[in-house]
């Protein structure tokens, strides 16, 4: 999951559905609340401990961490030196993932409402031209963190592409080379807030219409491949067409090592 927040395209939401860990996650974000603060208040920290699955938690937080140190030159040196293989790579993991349990899709009503509603903010955000901001004031990037955070618990879009599209991707890269603490602090107390919020509004509405919602990020998957292969100016011709089929061959099965995994 940590390595899918720092390739702009896909998102640790879709990979945590994969997992089969989606539903702890959000039961265990949500449970940082009031009743949290009062067993905390009254000492009680093993079963705040538990309350919180923290376990699970700092299993996940550490296994982020270290992929993102330790994949992100590889990832970085094949979207630069093979694109057509990293990109088709990523969109075969996103759609194969469309086919495992639970973002199988049954038809129904829900379904072609969530369709909908999932391309109309994908067509936002494909038409929306990115920039890039240079001298961020504070309030922009306690935003950014607010905003990009989403990708970690809403599937198919990715938290690096949103920085993308605010124009702060190259600041916060920049922030994490210089350890700039005064930009980080304030885009990582944009983030927690912004996670304690949107988790409060997925799970609401998972509790109300699980179909629904489960929809909406089926769409958003299919709907933000486009948004991979934005920007890539290269025309694949024959010659090149087996990158694309090896990148696909590789997704496809990655997702069925992943989906077996999960599983067992």
């Amino acid at each position: 999951m940590g390595i899918a927040e720092i390739i702009p395209g896909i998102s640790g939401g879709t990979l945590a559905l994969i997992l089969g860990v989606y539903e702890k996650l959000i039961e265990a974000i949500h449970h940082f609340d009031y009743h949290l603060l009062l067993l905390l208040r009254k000492g009680h920290f093993v079963e705040s401990w538990l309350y919180i699955k923290g376990t699970f938690l700092m299993t996940l937080l550490l296994g982020m961490i270290s992929s993102i140190f330790a994949l992100s030159s590889l990832i970085l040196y094949f979207m630069e030196g093979y694109p057509v293989i990293f990109k088709s790579f990523i969109s075969s993991i996103l759609l194969s993932s469309i086919f495992i349990e639970p973002l199988r899709p049954k038809i129904s009503g829900y379904l072609v409402v969530g369709l909908l509603i999932s391309f109309t903010v994908c067509s936002f955000l494909y038409f929306l031209p990115s920039r890039d901001v240079i001298d961020l004031d504070p309030w922009y990037i306690f935003f950014s963190g607010f905003i990009a955070i989403t990708a970690l618990v809403v599937p198919g879009i990715s938290g690096s592409f949103i920085l993308l599209l605010l124009g702060s991707y190259n600041a916060i890269l920049v922030a994490l080379r210089d350890l700039d603490l005064a930009v980080l602090s304030l885009f990582i107390i944009g983030a927690f807030l912004g996670l304690m919020s949107i988790v409060r509004v997925i799970k609401a509405l998972y509790d109300r219409n699980r179909e629904l919602l489960l929809a909406i990020f089926f769409g958003l998957i299919i709907f933000c491949v486009p948004l991979i292969w934005l920007g890539e100016e290269s025309v694949i011709n024959l010659n090149e067409s087996w990158r694309l089929i090896f990148g696909i061959f590789l997704g496809i099965v990655l997702v069925q090592m992943i989906s077996r995994f999960a599983r067992d």
